[in-house]
């Protein structure tokens, strides 16, 4: 570019300024530049670089420990969670047992109350059957008593004679015994 403001100042005749690009670098500022970058690289790669390589390996070192941590916290809470599973199953396998350990103590309680209500029924059948013979057997003693005495009266009656009540009621009742129609039919 000097050259060509050079040649344009030769060409008119005419003495002109050279015109300076300030865009570009000149010679001793390019060797101070080159300088001053490497001297910076310098300082950058053996001083200043190291200790935040050392800061940024140290992070690295405890964001590993902290994940290897939470790698273990986590098969810890996973063997914790294993457990506790393990430990609800067994749980309930008890108290499975237990009900079913009631329901067959329930079904025998209701068992024997049942057998002794029956037994109570039974024996209460059979003292009311025996009173209803009993009521039946002197029913049907005070219904013979008074159809014999019936018997009589109209007998007396009949042949317009007194006769003997307690004598008549015998022989009636010896009457009905040899028949086989007693009490029981």
């Amino acid at each position: 570019m000097l050259t060509a403001a050079l040649l344009a100042a030769t060409e008119g005749g005419e003495a002109t300024e050279a015109v300076v690009n300030p865009i570009l670098p000149t010679v001793p500022e390019l060797f101070w530049g080159g300088v001053s970058f490497f001297a910076l690289w310098i300082l950058m790669r053996f001083v200043l670089l190291p200790p935040v390589l050392r800061v940024m390996e140290e992070r690295e070192q405890r964001i590993q420990s902290a994940k290897s941590e939470a790698d273990s916290a986590t098969g810890g809470a996973d063997e914790a969670r294993s457990a506790y599973a393990a430990r609800i199953e067994q749980a309930r396998g008890e108290a499975a047992g237990i009900v079913g350990a009631a329901r067959e103590e329930a079904d025998r309680h209701r068992a024997s109350e049942l057998a002794a209500a029956n037994a109570e029924i039974a024996a209460m059948r059979d003292a009311a059957t025996a009173e209803v013979a009993a009521a039946k057997a002197a029913a049907l003693a005070q219904l013979r008593s008074q159809i014999a005495g019936v018997a009589v009266t109209a007998a007396s009656r009949v042949i317009q004679k007194d006769l003997d009540l307690d004598r008549q009621v015998q022989v009636i009742e010896d009457y009905v015994n040899r028949s086989g129609r007693g009490p029981a039919a």
